[in-house]
This record gives C-alpha cells, structure tokens and sequence, in this order.
C-alpha cells in the first residue's frame, strides 16, 4: 500500500508516480511542489496538452485511481486551490480560446470542454522553456559542479552513518528536503544563491503586477456592484475578497464585466434578493453574490427575479445603450451574412440603437444591381413573413437610405422577399 498526503491509502492496483519538486519561492503551500511535479510529469508525456478527471465519476473514459484527487491525495477544493496559485481556469473551451492572455504570466490554464466533459491542461510554454533556459549548466559529470549530486551523496552518508531508515525513504528532490544548497564540505555553493536570488526577483515583480492587476479586477467590480445594487456590505476591499473576487470573474463571469454587471442586475430586479421581502431579513451580499453555488441558483430560478422594478440613472442609461450598440455591432460582424448588407447593419445600430438594430439579423442582402427597366434595385429576404412585414412597414426608408449611403448609388426600387 501506498501513503499519500492526507494519510489515506492506494490498494497496489492504483500504483501512482508521485514527482516531487523543491519549493519554489513565492509559493507558500508545501503541497504545490507535489503539484508542479506531477503536471510536469504527465506534460513529459503529453507536451501538448492532456485531459485528466479531476475526482473520481461515471464518465466512461475514467479509470479507478486515475483522476487528481486519487492521484496527489487532497480534496477537488483543495486541488483547485493550489492550482490557482500557478494556473488560470476557464469553465468552457471558448472562454478559453477567446481570451487574449490566455495564461495571465501564470505556468498552466485548464479549461472544461463541455461537448466531452473532460478537463483539460496546458502550459505556457513560453514561460516553461525560459524558466529552462534560466537554470545554470553544469558539467553534470563532475560532481563538483553539481551541487545537487553533491548534496545527494552527503545526504546517502549520512544515511550510512545514522543507519535511520526514514531518512532513507527521503528523495533529494522531495518538498520537505534540505539536501539542495547550503555548503558541502566547506566549499561554497558558486551559483545556488545568485540563482535564487534572481528567481525571486523576477517572481516578486510577477507577483506584484498580478496583485495590482488583481485588485484593479476586483475595484471594477465593486463600481459596478455599486452601480446596479446602491450599496456596498464591505468597508473595504481585503486580500481575500480581492482573490475571491478574481476567481469569480475568471470562473464564473469569463472574465467579462458585462456578464457580471448583467448578474448583479438579476439581483437588483428581486425584490427577495434587494432585501425588500417581508418577513426576511435576507439581503444578497457581494461575498454571497460571487460563490458560483448563488449564481447557478439564480440562473436555476430558485429566486424570483423582475419583481423589482429597477430605475437607471441617464448615466447608466447612457452606458447601457453604448453597451448594447457594442454588443450588437460584434453580432453583425460574426453572421454570415452579405458583405454590404452587414455595413448597412452596422450603420443602422447606430441609428436606431443596439436592441432596434438586432430585428435586422433577420434579413440578408440577396441582390444589388440593374434591373431589366435599368432601374437600381436592392432585394432583402427575410427569416419568416413576420419579420418581412414589420420591418418592411417600419424601417423601409431606414434601410433604404443606410444601402444607398455605403453604395454611393441612389436605389430606385427596395423589395422584400421571404
């Protein structure tokens, strides 16, 4: 049987390679040794990216022993803790292709392919291949300029010596070990300590732009709570709630704010939630508010949401229609739709403004040209009669004069077809 960290056992079957790596600096958890070194493992093996079930489950790709939790011995929680730490997650597979920086300076991301249900892992190879680079080359033949050969056979010496079968058990690059630097035999370590040195400047800056970052994250966040709900259950903005706040909207909200100011609006439309129910004294709070247990009960509909009638500012109103034009905008250049037709779009978002505008997704452009009388005449087909009678009786003049416009060419004809 096997040990693992949390004292619990491998039946034989379940024979596991555990890698353990010497602690890096800023990283404060000794169990994130035993994390790189097993990500670093099934990355030798699979350079390009594996996927692996975070805890034991019915998937019928899943084996006995062969997810995180069986492998390194600690809860799914913790799992996700420690990995935080040096990786970023992404809950879909588009989130992930979407986002800009996929890594955010960290060593790994994983993202969740919901189509398969599987986890997958990568790593910033970029980062991995200078961290490479960056280790001091030594003649790994000549002991004395290997300081860990050198430390391993100090370390089997003294094994010899105190014939302590515990120690014997103990790998030179185990997490708890104290066998790498230091001094052996009253020769100085020539490199260990510059080379540390070095590594901890370069990951404090790390550590310091990602906090600033973070917190920049986490204040935008807060505005816009402030924003949509009016008040705030905090004084001010801890270390805590800044990570808590960053892994919501990296998780939860797909690092968008709009998705997170479209959440805090559901809160805002309940009157439960608002705190405005009678015979309750419940009251929706930022810290409640960013655990994806709440979001996905207010998604689920375990709370009544529209109940409430929320009034906007003219700033907010402002922002908000700015917000829809933007998104509607984006829409129009992802549809497969006739080149020119999609400029007209584009043009008449920002007349009719972003939530009008979307009614004209109904409609493709199928002909711009000379009819037989050589007449100039435009043809649009509609998704279904409906959409051809309404927007032929309300924005026939509107779409008329935004195809004539980014055509050059007064038209003499508009038609609608289905």
């Amino acid at each position: 049987m096997s040990v693992l960290p949390n004292k619990g056992l491998y039946s034989k079957k379940s024979f596991v390679i555990l890698c353990y790596r010497p602690q890096e600096p800023g990283l404060n958890s000794p169990y994130l040794g035993l994390l790189r070194g097993q990500l670093e493992y099934w990355f030798s093996k699979k350079p390009n990216g594996f996927y692996k079930f975070l805890e034991p489950c019915k998937h019928p790709l899943y084996k006995a022993g062969d997810s995180w939790t069986e492998e390194l011995g600690f809860s799914r929680r913790i799992f996700n803790t420690l990995f935080d730490s040096i990786g970023i997650r992404y809950n879909s597979k588009t989130a992930f292709k979407e986002a800009k920086d996929k890594f955010q300076g960290k060593l790994y991301a994983s993202y969740h392919d919901r189509k398969t249900n599987k986890m997958f892992f990568v790593r910033n190879t970029e980062i991995h291949q200078q961290t490479e680079k960056e280790l001091p080359i030594k003649d790994a033949s000549n002991p004395k300029n290997n300081p860990q050969k050198r430390s391993v056979s100090k370390e089997k010496t003294i094994h010899k010596s105190t014939n302590n079968s515990h120690s014997n058990n103990r790998s030179s690059n185990d997490t708890n070990s104290h066998s790498y630097g230091g001094t052996i035999g009253g020769e100085n370590n020539d490199f260990t300590e510059s080379t540390s040195s070095s590594l901890a400047q370069k990951v404090e800056a790390k550590n310091s732009d990602a906090h600033a970052e973070s917190k920049k994250i986490a204040e935008e966040m807060k505005n816009i709570w402030m924003e949509e709900i009016g008040s705030l259950d905090v004084t001010f903005l801890s270390n805590t709630l800044i990570t808590s706040l960053n892994e919501a909207f990296k998780v939860t909200f797909e690092s968008s704010f709009d998705l997170w100011r479209t959440y805090c609006r559901q809160i805002a439309s309940s009157k439960f939630l608002m705190g405005e129910k009678k015979n309750t004294s419940f009251k929706a709070k930022l810290s409640w508010a960013i655990q994806h247990e709440s979001f996905e009960r207010i998604q689920a509909g375990d709370f009544t949401l529209g109940d409430r009638e929320v009034v906007l500012s003219k700033d907010q109103q402002q922002k908000e229609a700015e917000r829809v034009i933007q998104e509607t905008r984006q829409e129009f250049l992802e549809l497969p739709r006739h080149p020119l037709w999609i400029k007209a779009c584009l043009l008449l978002t920002e007349r009719v403004g972003g939530n009008t505008a979307k009614y004209f997704q109904e409609l493709d452009l199928t002909y711009l040209g000379n009819n037989n009388s050589n007449e100039y005449i435009a043809e649009l087909k509609a998704s279904s009669r409906f959409y051809k009678d309404y927007l032929q009786k309300k924005y026939e003049k509107e779409i008329q004069r935004a195809l004539e416009e980014i055509n050059s060419t007064k038209i003499n004809y508009l038609s609608f077809t289905v």
